[in-house]
């Protein structure tokens, strides 16, 4: 896999490699032809630190993110244009973390707002993942 991009705010544990620009994951994400999978927040949020440090590396989520995204840290408090307009079409989006499934194009698939359960978020990657 390369070496490893940390998550700019929180210890996942090894287990993904984050672009912190879109442009960035856009173009991995077009060359891999794989979806880009965004965790919208900030670095004082604990539900997103519980998500990265806690959901992500779980053993029934992390391997669906390694082998089926491309994952974006996207800090809302130094938020990119194109990761603003992603999180807009949420429906009902108010708390963080937003979660947020791109195509390898950058169009919005899916997204979550709030706590992220492993069930849900298992669900939504399932849903979203190359060849389903």
């Amino acid at each position: 896999m390369g070496n490893l991009l940390p998550h700019p705010h929180f210890n996942d544990r090894g287990t993904l490699q984050w672009q912190t620009r879109f442009q960035d994951a856009l173009q991995l994400a077009k060359a891999a032809n794989k979806p880009i999978f965004i965790e919208f927040g900030r670095e004082q949020c604990s539900q997103c630190r519980s998500l990265v440090e806690i959901v992500i590396p779980r053993p029934d989520i992390a391997p669906l993110l390694q082998q089926g995204y491309v994952a974006l840290a996207s800090d809302c408090d130094d938020c990119e244009d194109e990761v603003m307009a992603l999180a807009a079409q949420i429906e009902d989006a108010y708390m963080l973390p937003f979660v947020i499934v791109a195509d390898a194009h950058g169009k919005f698939l899916a997204g979550t707002s709030g706590v992220v359960a492993p069930a849900s978020l298992k669900a939504l990657l399932e849903q979203h993942s190359p060849g389903r």
